[in-house]
């Protein structure tokens, strides 16, 4: 099974997509009161080259803070 991740496209940062719940819902919840239209789910590795992309501190123990 690939793991998903969600992108908040708004401020460019990627989520661990919470598995067991459908739609577009953050382990860390950060993603709850973020309209859909800026959340993407991209696949496990970086997903997009061009874009400066952080990593949720909530969500990833070895990123910064959100």
């Amino acid at each position: 099974m690939t793991m998903t991740r969600l992108l908040n496209e708004h401020t460019g940062t990627v989520h661990k997509s919470r598995q067991e719940s459908p739609g577009d819902e953050a382990v860390c919840g950060a993603l709850r009161h973020v309209s859909g239209r800026h959340v993407a789910s991209v696949p496990n590795d970086e997903p997009r080259t061009n874009d400066a992309v952080d990593r949720c501190g909530r969500c990833f123990e070895d990123a910064g803070g959100y």
